[in-house]
């Protein structure tokens, strides 16, 4: 290529890159400006470096006023330059009534105000400890207690930090840097690294792994735990495979026990909290890919809505799922929906090898789009639900609630509360009303009551007509002549009853 060829495409990249980023930013003020219809609550902060790692602790405390509630997370740095890098731990503020027991800590409800939603909150976020640390820290691991913390640095070193009693643990075997780290039980995890291996540690052992696997032939990008079979993991590579493991096999030669191989590379996998055949994985073909163990070769249903690769994925409760990745995309899949009728798009790829898809995602439930850069982690809180937190390449660190939206069910049922409560309060109403009437209005009632009691007529007995004296006499009289007469007939008869006898 001459010279003015070689100007000429210089100049053509830096065009295209100039048009994506003015694309960007618009699509962002976009996402500004309906934030308040999309998100219950959200903060965000602009950290002095990007970070890679972002997780919660499980557990929160109340402020004195009740109005607020104080969570506990760790972060890590990524200094681009020779700058030193730590490991923090930081708290930040949030509304009360996002607490699942609110309504037992704080019964009286209506006196707790509800903050506006606010994009840019940067006095919410402080740091209360840090460790320093000898490279960039590429994975970050919490165990379930929210006691021990997990990183795996780029110089290959592994640290455990215990928040209870400060005590620090290294641990060193890998040759090469990882970002795969997975607490199998309390006290035992899983490292993977760009040596291709993975190493079983007990915490409170670091001298050596107990036990190693060394079957894939690519750097490891991630791990699972079965949450339901504790002795069976999964892994994923850059050998563009996804192998299982079962601890219980002390034999390599027996390992792994289950294997596939993908079509393309895939960065994350992530077993079902409660389905133990049930796993998802995702990478390169941008897309999240659903599997039953028990056939892994073909996948039971793939998510469409990403539009470059999916770099990270986690279980949100049975039915959720989230994932993030090079689009600047986190998206919430409610797996719900996978009874709903849905055409994969065409397998066919553009010029930008972009995945199109003409029909949304019936299991598609939510796109968070406040970051301008790839998303580096995602973090779930165990505790509070809908609370996510995430970390970008733009050094955003966003903590954020969606929008809560009901379902017809739900929204019949709450109008048919309604209604209750309204017709309740009616009637209370009126027998207040009742009760605080006029007691001089219920005297006057009453003695008008009374006088139209008095003013109605009274009923006499009807007497019988009184007889003069001489109408009793005639009727005496009459009486005695048939007195007579009947005598009379007497005599008359007994004379003949005589005469006959003679």
């Amino acid at each position: 290529m001459t010279t003015n060829e070689i100007a000429e495409t210089e100049h053509e990249i830096v065009q295209d890159y100039q048009v994506k980023e003015k694309i960007v930013n618009e699509e962002f003020k976009i996402w500004k400006k309906t934030v308040p219809l999309l998100y219950d609550t959200i903060h965000s902060y602009t950290l002095d470096s990007s970070s890679l790692v972002f997780q919660w602790l499980p557990n929160y405390t109340y402020s004195e006023s009740k109005e607020t509630i104080s969570l506990s997370y760790v972060i890590g740095t990524n200094s681009s330059d020779s700058s030193q890098n730590f490991l923090k731990l930081g708290s930040l503020d949030l509304p009360s009534t996002l607490a699942p027991d609110f309504a037992k800590e704080v019964p009286n409800v209506q006196n707790i105000p509800i903050p506006p939603v606010s994009v840019e909150d940067s006095s919410n976020f402080r740091i209360t400890t840090k460790w320093k640390q000898s490279g960039v820290i590429n994975e970050l691991k919490v165990s379930e207690d929210g006691v021990n913390v997990l990183t795996f640095n780029s110089d290959g070193v592994i640290h455990c930090y215990n928040l209870e009693n400060n005590d620090v643990f290294n641990y060193k075997y890998h040759k090469l840097e990882g970002s795969a780290l997975e607490w199998v039980k309390p006290d035992f995890f899983l490292s993977g690294s760009k040596d291709y291996q993975i190493a079983y540690w007990n915490s409170t052992k670091p001298s050596t792994p107990i036990q190693l696997f060394k079957t894939h032939k690519g750097a490891i990008n991630d791990l699972s735990s079965n949450p339901n079979v504790r002795d069976i993991f999964g892994s994923v590579s850059d050998d563009y495979t996804t192998q299982f493991y079962d601890l219980r096999v002390a034999g390599s030669s027996e390992n792994p026990v289950l294997s596939h191989t993908n079509n393309h590379i895939q960065y994350a996998i992530d077993f079902h909290p409660d389905i133990e055949t049930l796993y998802a994985t995702a990478g390169k073909d941008n897309t999240v890919n659903l599997y039953d163990i028990r056939n892994h070769n073909v996948p039971i249903r793939r998510f469409f809505g990403h539009n470059d690769t999916v770099l990270g994925l986690q279980w949100d409760d049975t039915n959720g799922l989230i994932s993030w990745g090079l689009d600047k995309r986190v998206i919430l899949w409610d797996l719900s929906s996978l009874d709903d009728e849905f055409v994969y798009p065409s397998e066919s790829i553009d010029n930008s090898k972009k995945k199109t898809s003409s029909r949304v995602d019936p299991c598609l439930r939510f796109i968070h789009a406040g970051h301008t850069n790839r998303v580096n982690d995602v973090g779930i809180h165990p505790r509070l639900k809908n609370i996510y937190g995430t970390v970008g390449e733009d050094q955003l660190f966003e903590v954020w609630k969606p929008k809560t939206l009901l379902t017809e069910e739900e929204e019949e049922e709450e109008e048919e509360e309604e209604k209750e409560e309204e017709g309740k309060e009616e009637k209370e109403e009126n027998e207040e009303m009742e009760e605080k009437e006029d007691p001089h209005q219920e005297q006057d009632k009453d003695e008008e009551q009374v006088k139209e009691e008095v003013q109605e007529p009274v009923k006499e007995p009807v007497k019988e007509p009184v007889k003069e004296p001489e109408q009793v006499a005639e009727k005496d009289e009459k009486e005695d002549d048939k007195i007579n007469d009947v005598k009379a007939n007497e005599s008359n008869t007994e004379a003949n009853d005589v005469e006959m006898d003679e």
